[in-house]
Order: C-alpha cells, then sequence, then structure tokens
C-alpha cells in the first residue's frame, strides 16, 4: 500500500485530504508544517509527498526545493495542493521539483488520481536540462521531463474546465439573482418612499399633539395646584397675621405676670420654683424675644410661595389662549424664576441681560415654553460652575432671544439631527427628545427661526428671532434651520 505524507496546517483540510487518499487505497501520515514534515521524511518512508502551499514557516515550494536537493529523498515525488488554481504557482511548483499541481475544491476522485499519476510516473534516470519558460514577464527555470510537463498542463487544463463550469454556473446563479434583487430593490424603494413619507407625517403630527399636551397638562397643573394651594395658603397667611398681632399681647401679659414674682416669693414660694423651672426649661427670655422674628419670617416664607404660584400662572398664561400684545422680558424673567432653583442646585449660574423691547405679538405661553425647553438643556450640557445666559435684544423687524451656555457644546455629526423629533443625547429616562423639536415648531408658527452655533467643550449659543407681528396662523413648512447665528 503506497504511503503518502500529507503536509498541511489546518486539521480540517488535512483529515479531509487523509480520508480521501485512504479511501483510494493509500497509507495517510500528517505533518502540520514544512519542518516536521521534512523531519517525518528524514525518518521514516514515503512514496509520495503531498503539500499545501501555504504553510507556517517555510512554504510548501521550499519543503519541495529540500527534498529534491536531499539525494535520500529527491526520488519521492511531490504533489502541491493549494486552495486557489494560479498559474504563476504551477510554474514555481515546477520550478521547485514538484511533480504535480492540484486545486483542493477538486472532486476527491481527481485529487485520488492526480496523486496516482504523480506515483505512477518513472523517477527520471538522469539529470535533466532545465527548460527556459517566460510568463506573464516573468522566467521560471522548469528541471521537468516532457511526461511530466505533460501531466503537470493536462491537470492545469482540467482546473480551467472545473472552474470554467463553475464560472459559468454562477454567472447563471447571479443573473437571476440579479434580477430578483432589482425586483426586490424596486419593490422595497417604493415601500421605503410610502414609509418615508408616512414617518415624517406621524413625527410631525406627534410633535404637535405632544406640544399640544404638554401646554394643556401645564396648565390644567397649574390650575391645580393655583386651586388647591391659594386657598390655604391665604387662610394660613390671615393665622399667621392674627398669630403675630395675639403673640404681642401674650408676650406683654406674661411680662406683667413676671412683675408679681416677688409678692408670689413671698406668699407661695413652691409656685414660684415650679414656674421659674418650667421657665429654664422652655428658655422664656429666649422665646419672648424671638417670637415676633419667628412669626414674621413665616409670614415672608409664606409669601414667597404665593409669589411662586403667581409666576407659575404667568409663565403658564392660563387665561391667554389667544395671540396678544406682551413684553418677553416679562415671560423670560418668570420663566427664570421657576428654573433658578434648579440652576442653583447643579452649581450653574443663571444671568439675564435683557434689554428694553417693544411689546410683541404672539402666544406668550408657548414663547415662554421655548425659552424653558431652551434653559432646561442648557442647564443638563453645563457643569458645576458653567454660566447660562438669556440676553434679549430688539431687532429691525421683531425682538432677539439668545441662550448661551459654557456647557459641553454640540458635536457637527449630530447638529442637523437636533430638531428632530425623538432625538436626544441624554441617558434613558433623562430626556424625551421632543424639548427642540417642540420649540422648532412654536417659532416656525409666529413665523420666526431658530439658530444654534456650537464649537464641542466650549458650550452653544441658541438665537431665536421672532417678527414684531407675524401673519395670523402661520405655519412654514419644515425646513433645516441654519447652523450658525
Amino acid at each position: 500500500m503506497p504511503r503518502v505524507l500529507v503536509v498541511e496546517d489546518s486539521p480540517t483540510q488535512a483529515q479531509q485530504l487523509a480520508l480521501i487518499l485512504e479511501d483510494a487505497g493509500f497509507d495517510v501520515e500528517t505533518a502540520p508544517d514544512a519542518e516536521r514534515g521534512f523531519a517525518r521524511l528524514a525518518h521514516d518512508r514515503f512514496d509520495l509527498v503531498l503539500s499545501d502551499l501555504l504553510l507556517p514557516g517555510d512554504s510548501g515550494f521550499d519543503l519541495c526545493r529540500r527534498i529534491k536537493a536531499d539525494p535520500h529523498l529527491r526520488g519521492i515525488p511531490v504533489v502541491v495542493c493549494t486552495s486557489q488554481a494560479d498559474p504563476l504557482n504551477v510554474l514555481r511548483g515546477l520550478q521547485a521539483g514538484a511533480g504535480g499541481f492540484i486545486t483542493k475544491n477538486r472532486d476527491p476522485e481527481e485529487i485520488a488520481g492526480c496523486v496516482w499519476r504523480a506515483l505512477a510516473r518513472p523517477p527520471a534516470t538522469e539529470v535533466l536540462t532545465p527548460v527556459s519558460v517566460v510568463f506573464l514577464g516573468q522566467e521560471f527555470r522548469l528541471p521537468a521531463g516532457r511526461e511530466q510537463l505533460l501531466d503537470v498542463l493536462v491537470s492545469a487544463f482540467e482546473d480551467v474546465v472545473h472552474l470554467n463550469g463553475q464560472h459559468q454556473a454562477n454567472l447563471a446563479t447571479l443573473r437571476e439573482l440579479n434580477r430578483q434583487l432589482a425586483d426586490r430593490n424596486r419593490q422595497l424603494q417604493a415601500l421605503a418612499d410610502s414609509e418615508r413619507q408616512a414617518h415624517e407625517e406621524l413625527k410631525r403630527a406627534e410633535s404637535q399633539l405632544v406640544q399640544a399636551e404638554k401646554l394643556s397638562s401645564l396648565g390644567r397643573l397649574v390650575a391645580g395646584v393655583a386651586h388647591e394651594i391659594n386657598n390655604p395658603l391665604a387662610f394660613v397667611l390671615n393665622n399667621v397675621a392674627i398669630l403675630r398681632r395675639d403673640l404681642g399681647h401674650l408676650v406683654k401679659l406674661l411680662g406683667l405676670y413676671r412683675q408679681a414674682d416677688p409678692i408670689l416669693a413671698e406668699h407661695n414660694p413652691a409656685l414660684l420654683a415650679s414656674i421659674d423651672t418650667a421657665a429654664d426649661e422652655a428658655d422664656l427670655t429666649y422665646l419672648l424675644e424671638n417670637l415676633d422674628s419667628l412669626a414674621a419670617r413665616s409670614g415672608e416664607g409664606l409669601k414667597r410661595i404665593q409669589r411662586i404660584i403667581l409666576d407659575l400662572r404667568s409663565f403658564a398664561r392660563l387665561d391667554e389662549s389667544d395671540r396678544k400684545d406682551v413684553d418677553v422680558n416679562e415671560g423670560i424673567q418668570n420663566t427664570a424664576l421657576l428654573i433658578s432653583g434648579r440652576a442653583e442646585a447643579q452649581g450653574v449660574k443663571l444671568v439675564l441681560d435683557l434689554a428694553p423691547l417693544t411689546p410683541l405679538t404672539c402666544y406668550p405661553a408657548r414663547i415662554n415654553q421655548v425659552v424653558l425647553n431652551l434653559l432646561t438643556n442648557a442647564l443638563d450640557a453645563c457643569p458645576d460652575g458653567g454660566t447660562v445666559t438669556v440676553r434679549t435684544q430688539p431687532a429691525p423687524d421683531g425682538v432677539e432671544i439668545h441662550v448661551i451656555d459654557t456647557g459641553s457644546g454640540i458635536d457637527p455629526s449630530i447638529r442637523d439631527k437636533i430638531f428632530d423629533p425623538f432625538f436626544t443625547t441624554k441617558p434613558v429616562g433623562r430626556g424625551t427628545g421632543l424639548g427642540l423639536s417642540i420649540s422648532y415648531a412654536v417659532v416656525q408658527e409666529h413665523g420666526g427661526r431658530i439658530d444654534v452655533d456650537s464649537t464641542p467643550g466650549q458650550g452653544a449659543h441658541f438665537l431665536v428671532r421672532l417678527p414684531q407681528d407675524p401673519p395670523l396662523n402661520e405655519v412654514r413648512p419644515a425646513q433645516s434651520p441654519d447652523a450658525a447665528v
């Protein structure tokens, strides 16, 4: 039984070639690289070597040259096996002394037949004069006999026929797949166009619905808060005022009682001792001195709550559902008051730089919502110690509102997306991606525009331009805002 050494670094390929040759009647051993393959040849007898072309370390050509250079091994035929049929590799193999060449994707019978032909070829009895061959501008010296060259030529031609058959079959399959793909692309394009249009309409509708719902919810919230707090707040304020008045009488009365201490000491010293003990435990002197200021501070705190409720009502403009002439600065001040507590908690300085403005015709609650959204985003972007500035100034045809922060800025890659509905860079649960989209829609509704200028790491500058008297119910078609102020 002929013995074959298979030199192949892939265990899977080595096992596959071994099974093919064993089924064809060969005794097969394997080696994972050229070095160990050559060592096996030095210590054991083999009738043929079937070597992969690409191996770790020395290649299959290097192994072939070493075998042909060894006087004891040069008679062993070497067949080079590779995954690609390259004519240059065929010539390189012949130049190295290979006795055959075959690709791995051939049928098992063809691989076994190539090995049998290489074994059946009689060994050369004399040193052959190398034949010079020029192919694609390269010269090869082929030390091979006529039968060997013919056998390799036939093998290479078989590869060409095999590959051509595969190519024709692949071309037919490719043409059919291309036809199916073109049909599918047309269908997908039609669906994509329809879906894109529906998606744009849905985004616009959702944005408008969310905006309307947010303003409606804000109105209901403010109305509920005002209703639930104002009545008991007025009741408590009145009671604190009465309590403060009555506390004065009590303090005066206690002072008069203490003037009777000498008489009480003479007639009932035990009672006086109990009174003094109770007064010490209550720190009566301090209590009498601070009761009035305590009541006064409580009254001031309640009045602050009352002012906050009034500011919240003013921000929401509950009874102003129609357009009217308003002082934009007043709305900005009310909005800033509502968010000032959050700015203070974050360590962010909130600066108002408001120039005198002529009254602006607008929907006041919606303009306040725009300012609130821009301020909220600016605070989210600012670190501790940052600054958010709101600046207003008159323009030839209206007013300008600037919101400037010293935060992280906006990456240029997402600047064109920031006004898209539901686009957000905030963590899940901290943002819906609707604030800027709603603001953009409100500004458009007023016939204005909103622009942004930002440098990453240096903050952002949003500029809202509003006309003095926009056309009634104007709604402009959606367009991308300019990226520079």
